[in-house]
């Protein structure tokens, strides 16, 4: 089974020969010689709307073979994959017909991503389409959104380790990490998209195609904070289920690397955004310096905390590390970023240059 066909027409002009409603080609001023766009999206009928020309073409559809797909998490990362290249439509087939189970993980991953919805749905087709506008939110303020959340992740976690959090909140880690693949998965879609179409690059505040690259870049280290952020919760419940609490000197240890790594990280972001050649420097400083502490702290552990309590405790030093690279990459971005272009510490001079004696 094949996607339906859909064909643009010239009014007087085609083989074919349709009659219309004058009150409907009034409405929106259809004449002869006028394209047509014809849509055979339904069983028993076909819809009709004005085409600007006949060079207007519908948007591609992405046809999926479920059947060779030999587990529903191979069928779901495909459906992913479609959505983030920029698919508008999804067309998702089976001979041998869906499962209940196949519908609602189809229909829960729809949640997940960002302006997908099921528009059709058979024994044997589910189709997908993407409604969202691609120039909103701006790539800017995304990375703004999961950089709060990310990081909200880790200082929750944290916050439950030094007793100032509720230990139920490390469900809510677990929605904010759902949350940040909306958000991750949705500027990937948006950068892959913004590769062919300027327009809406620029619409999206990317300035050039290095922002591109940085973009991607950034948002994926973004990512992996908010994965080392799920590791500290569960490091956090396994302390919790030991009955673990802090002695006074790990506790302001803790408090004191959580309040240095909320400093680099906002040093970091805001570098990114507003290109700022000395925050971007500051940061990466600020990084190496903590990697120091942090890997001492880790190496340290075996030798004072209990043989129960040490992997756990090890483990959470361990991801906060992972972060505080993170944001020292970010950092790096930043300062390329503020390169690019003539400022207070560079100057790019355009065309050749002479020898100087």
């Amino acid at each position: 089974m094949r996607p339906h066909l859909r064909k643009v027409i010239r009014l007087g002009r085609s083989a074919l020969a349709v009659t219309l409603p004058k009150e409907w080609t009034s409405l929106v001023k259809l004449k002869e010689g006028d394209y047509v766009l014809i849509d055979g999206a339904e069983e028993n009928y076909i819809k009709m709307k004005k085409a600007d020309s006949e060079f207007e073409t519908p948007p591609a559809i992405c046809v999926i073979n479920a059947d060779i797909c030999p587990s529903q998490n191979m069928l779901r990362r495909i459906i992913i994959g479609a959505y983030m290249v920029g698919h508008k439509i999804i067309w998702i087939q089976t001979k041998n017909g869906f499962k209940p189970n196949d519908i609602e993980g189809i229909r829960a991953l729809t949640e997940t991503l960002v302006g997908l919805h099921v528009t059709e749905q058979t024994d044997n087709i589910i189709i997908l389409q993407s409604l969202a506008d691609p120039s909103r939110p701006t790539i800017d303020s995304s990375i703004r959104r999961l950089h709060l959340i990310s990081s909200n992740m880790y200082e929750v976690a944290l916050g439950i380790l030094l007793g100032e959090e509720d230990p139920k909140r490390l469900e809510d880690i677990k929605a904010l990490e759902v949350e940040c693949d909306k958000i991750y998965w949705l500027v990937t879609r948006q950068l892959l998209l913004s590769v062919n179409d300027k327009t809406l690059a620029k619409e999206l505040g990317i300035r050039s195609n290095l922002w591109l690259l940085g973009n991607r870049t950034v948002v994926r280290m973004l990512k992996s904070i908010v994965t080392d952020s799920k590791y500290i919760s569960r490091y956090v419940e396994n302390l919790l289920k030991l009955g673990y609490k802090l002695d006074a000197e790990t506790a302001r240890w803790f408090a004191n690397i959580r309040e240095e790594i909320r400093k680099l990280s906002n040093t970091a972001i805001d570098s990114l955004i507003t290109r700022d050649l000395v925050g971007g420097n500051n940061a990466i400083e600020s990084a190496n310096k903590l990697v120091k502490v942090l890997e001492a702290a880790e190496m340290m552990a075996p030798k004072k905390y209990d043989v129960n309590v040490c992997p756990s405790l090890s483990g959470i030093v361990r991801s906060l590390r992972n972060i505080v690279l993170n944001y020292r990459y970010i950092g790096e971005v930043a300062i390329n970023r503020s390169v690019e272009e003539s400022g207070e510490y560079v100057s790019i001079d355009v065309g050749g240059f002479e020898e100087k004696t």
